[in-house]
C-alpha cells in the first residue's frame, strides 16, 4: 500500500538520500510528482506568480522556450535573455540578463538537450532561482542550496519514468 509502513520507509529514504546528495538542508522540501517535468511550466507561475508580478525567464532553447510559453498562460512573463534563434546555440552570459526589479523568480533551463547547450555557471539573481535540471540533475557538482526550487523529470538521471523530482525551499512553499 501506498500508505503502508514499508512505502513510508523507502519514500522518507529516497527523500533524505536525496538532499544528501544534493547538500540541502532543512531548509528545502523534497516531492515526488507524477508525470514529467512538462508539467511544472504551469505549476511553477500558478504557485510562484503572484497577482501583478512579473517572473524572469533566460530562454535558450526548446524546453526554455516551451516553459516560457506556459508560463504566459497564468501571469506577466519578461524574457531576461533570448538566445534560442542563436546558431550555434549557446547559453546567455550572465552580463546580458535583462531582469526585472523584485521579480518573483528567475526560470533557468540548465541544460537544453535539443540544441545541445548546457549552462556552464548558474546566474546569481536576488529573486529566487528556479531551475528546470531533469537532464542534468546530479551530473556535476553544484551548489544546489542557491536555488529556490529545482525540478526535474527522474527517468533521464536518477528515477523511474513518470516521476517528476522537485527540491524547493520551505520559504517559497509559504508563498504558494
Amino acid at each position: 500500500s501506498h500508505r503502508g509502513k514499508e512505502y513510508e520507509a523507502v519514500h522518507n529514504e529516497a527523500m533524505v538520500n536525496l538532499k544528501r546528495l544534493m547538500g540541502l538542508g532543512d531548509d528545502f522540501t523534497v516531492l515526488f510528482q507524477t508525470g514529467g517535468a512538462s508539467g511544472q511550466f504551469a505549476l511553477v507561475p500558478l504557485n510562484l506568480l503572484g497577482e501583478g508580478q512579473t517572473a524572469d525567464y533566460i530562454n535558450a532553447g526548446s524546453w526554455g522556450g516551451k516553459a516560457i510559453k506556459e508560463a504566459r498562460n497564468i501571469g506577466k512573463v519578461n524574457v531576461a535573455a533570448d538566445t534560442s534563434k542563436e546558431k550555434p546555440s549557446r547559453m546567455p552570459k550572465a552580463s546580458e540578463l535583462k531582469l526585472t526589479p523584485g521579480a518573483a523568480y528567475l526560470h533557468i533551463t540548465t541544460n537544453e538537450t535539443i540544441e545541445g547547450t548546457q549552462m556552464k555557471s548558474i546566474p546569481h539573481v536576488d529573486a529566487p532561482l528556479v531551475a528546470d535540471m531533469s537532464s542534468d540533475i546530479l551530473s556535476r557538482p553544484l551548489n544546489f542550496s542557491q536555488f529556490g526550487l529545482i525540478y526535474a523529470g527522474a527517468q533521464k538521471n536518477i528515477g523511474p519514468a513518470g516521476v517528476t523530482v522537485v527540491a524547493i525551499r520551505k520559504d517559497l512553499l509559504d508563498k504558494s
